[in-house]
């Protein structure tokens, strides 16, 4: 009796405590994970995105396979840049620079290779005359995101200001592809770029406001390499007023091929003499000759574009473009 007695109440012992065992213990990790989504949840809902982002990447590094957590961060990512470029546009239309530079740094404490940051930190930079600073960030920006049009046009933007002429025209050009608005700039910057890497006797005679027959000649020579590599006949006739010239060269060279005539009574090519609209027109016509080709233009220059009207006498940047495009007309064949 005592026995089967000592035997119930060790089976309802045992009974009782099976019946009152605790449920398993949560995962740590799991437990985490939820904490942490509750965290960015509440965060998002009370507008603080930051505090958001550090918990949404909390998730995300404890489920790197959730592409929903993957999703929500990237969300409140995009968010937060957006508000902080904002900012930073705000703060440079109050000219206040150290504010949008300071958004700009925020930018990139949420993602070092965010190209927004750089951007914005350019146009701090660019606000406050720091060009070499502005050129570097967006640089980088635009080596981040290559093709966005906008960091494009901005980073082409950055290169004329900083005389950056060869970067500009590239950039431009590939703009141009897709929008043709781009092209009139792209040709701009070529044109400045070949213009400051001219010899020093071209280059003044292309910043010339009124061109004499002597700097047109530095400038035939330097931008034809039809001129430049042509044979000159012999029995050129002699210039007195070439001697000790910078432009002695150029001025016998393109004699001996025609474009100047010599005077035979006073042996004077008019080297000084200022250049006008329709010499120029005339020297332009013989250059197409010389490149294999002609200016398809019936009537003027100007109709296809080569040579605009205008004042009398011709500048020096005129004569630059108008040399190159009689050149392209020509060795195309004469086809616009």
């Amino acid at each position: 009796m005592t026995r089967r007695l000592t035997f119930a109440l060790a089976v309802l012992v045992w009974v009782t405590a099976a019946c009152t065992t605790a449920p398993p213990r949560e995962d740590p990790a799991a437990a985490r994970l939820r904490e942490a989504v509750a965290l960015a949840e509440s965060a998002v809902s009370e507008g603080r995105l930051r505090d958001a982002l550090d918990a949404y990447r909390e998730a995300v590094r404890l489920a790197p396979g959730d592409a929903r957590l993957a999703a929500s961060e990237k969300e409140v990512r995009d968010a937060l840049v957006a508000r902080r470029v904002r900012e930073a546009d705000e703060a440079l239309g109050r000219k206040n620079v150290t504010a949008a530079r300071r958004a700009a740094v925020s930018i990139l404490e949420i993602d070092p290779l965010e190209a927004a940051g750089y951007r914005s930190l350019a146009k701090a930079a660019e606000a406050e005359g720091a060009l070499e600073d502005a050129w570097s960030a967006a640089k980088r920006a635009y080596e981040i995101d290559p093709g966005d049009a906008a960091m494009a046009e901005a980073l082409a933007s950055v290169a004329t200001k900083t005389g950056r002429w060869s970067e500009a025209a590239a950039l431009y050009e590939q703009l141009g592809k897709s929008d043709p608005a781009f092209r009139e700039k792209a040709a701009a910057a070529g044109f400045e770029f070949r213009f400051q890497n001219l010899p020093v006797v071209a280059r003044r005679a292309a910043l010339s406001p009124r061109l004499t027959r002597a700097q047109l000649a530095a400038l035939l020579v330097e931008l034809s390499p039809e001129i430049r590599d042509a044979r000159v006949p012999p029995g050129a006739d002699v210039a007195m007023d070439v001697v000790d010239r910078p432009e002695r060269a150029a001025l016998v060279r393109t004699i001996g091929l025609g474009f100047f005539p010599v005077s035979r009574d006073t042996h004077l090519v008019g080297a000084d003499t200022p250049v006008s609209r329709a010499e120029m027109a005339s020297h332009l016509r013989r250059l197409a000759a010389l490149a294999g080709g002609e200016l398809d233009c019936a009537a003027s220059l100007a109709e296809c574009g080569i040579l605009p009207e205008g004042s009398r006498q011709v500048g020096g940047r005129e004569a630059v473009a108008a040399i190159e495009a009689a050149l392209r007309m020509a060795r195309a064949g004469g086809s616009r």
